[in-house]
């Protein structure tokens, strides 16, 4: 069951998002002490060669941090990054790279998550804590335990 509601997650959340130029995660927001399933949502590759890896570091805050297999790609996981090798995913073309992670009871009210997206030999790092910077990371905002 799990394995489908991921699966629907990463089909869907793609289209539920409009053209953006920056890596985005779906769901936006999850609550503190629950377990959440994200997609890091890639929109394009780097300066229009395609995207053939994506990392992203732990943050505090979330804990057991899983990767979700996606065909195509390998999946590398250790305690302080995660990541996948492979595709490549063609410039334009959005799809979503799942994980699976817990909310700590103690997680601050925003998450960020620092991505570095490869294309080839060049990266984008979408690591900058500044929503309005040019290469933002992508943020998980925490609600309170419920």
């Amino acid at each position: 069951m799990m394995k489908i509601a991921i699966t629907a997650l990463l089909l869907a959340a793609p289209l539920s998002l409009p053209a953006m130029a920056h890596v985005h995660l779906a769901p936006e927001q999850a609550r503190q002490g629950k377990t959440v399933e994200l997609a890091l949502i890639v929109g394009h590759g780097c300066a229009g060669a395609s995207t053939t890896g994506l990392r992203v570091a732990v943050p505090a805050g979330l804990a057991d941090v899983v990767a979700v297999e996606k065909p195509g790609w390998q999946v590398s996981a250790g305690p302080e990054e995660i990541g996948w090798q492979g595709g490549p995913l063609p410039d334009g073309r959005k799809e979503g790279f799942g994980l699976r992670a817990t909310v700590t009871a103690d997680a601050p009210e925003t998450i960020a998550l620092p991505v570095i997206q490869t294309c080839g030999d060049s990266q984008l790092r979408w690591i900058e804590p500044d929503a309005k910077a040019d290469h933002p990371a992508p943020v998980l905002r925490v609600l309170p335990a419920q």
